[in-house]
């Protein structure tokens, strides 16, 4: 569901067992209102405090919002992300970075990302790229002014694959996964819930 500009974004629901969560990934684990991560960054559920682990077991009126996930075939299997991907490493060598928000590591790397917009944004930062300018780069994220930059690309996308001369290493939502050499990734569209509390807008 693309949400347009002006108009609500979801549903109010009356929903228990909402749990509070503070990693990207878990929101495929929980019927999730993300409280931490790149995810309550973006939809901007994270600026009330919450327990961890606490669980909504009464029923409570929440806005439950579609939201896309990132699909991806590495060596004949296939995983999700919630927030984002990225093969190589951020500092040296060739580096690519497909979100699902606007926020990384709680730095806001695209600024014209829009949750649920049935897109990937893809950053890529050539091999030749040196750590002294990834430094320089990353500085300016704050500030919105990384790009445009020589041996940075930035686009969004809806399937993509992708070939490298040597095995990268692979992040999904943060955590390594392991290596390769190829992989091919696709938006999958409303492919799960999460939830904020109705009285949070």
């Amino acid at each position: 569901m693309v949400i347009a500009k002006g108009e609500e974004w979801g549903q109010r629901v009356h929903k228990q067992g909402v749990v509070c969560i503070q990693s990207d990934h878990d929101v495929f684990s929980h019927l999730a209102f993300p409280t931490k991560g790149d995810i309550a960054q973006t939809i901007g559920s994270g600026q009330r405090k919450r327990s961890a682990s606490k669980q909504f077991d009464t029923q409570v009126e929440w806005r439950q919002l579609p939201f896309d996930v990132i699909e991806v075939v590495i060596d004949g299997a296939t995983l999700q992300a919630a927030a984002h991907l990225r093969a190589g490493h951020l500092l040296w060598g060739e580096c690519h970075l497909l979100c699902n928000v606007a926020f990384y590591k709680g730095k806001r790397v695209f600024a014209k990302s829009h949750p649920n917009d049935a897109k990937v944004e893809l950053l890529t930062m050539a091999r030749e790229m040196g750590v002294r300018q990834r430094f320089m780069a990353f500085m300016k994220v704050s500030q919105g002014s990384h790009l445009p930059h020589p041996q940075m690309k930035s686009r969004q996308v809806t399937t993509e694959y992708f070939h490298f001369d040597k095995s990268l290493p692979i992040f999904v939502d943060g955590k390594k996964i392991g290596r390769a050499t190829e992989l091919k990734i696709s938006v999958i569209a409303d492919a799960i819930n999460i939830y904020i509390p109705s009285d949070q807008e």
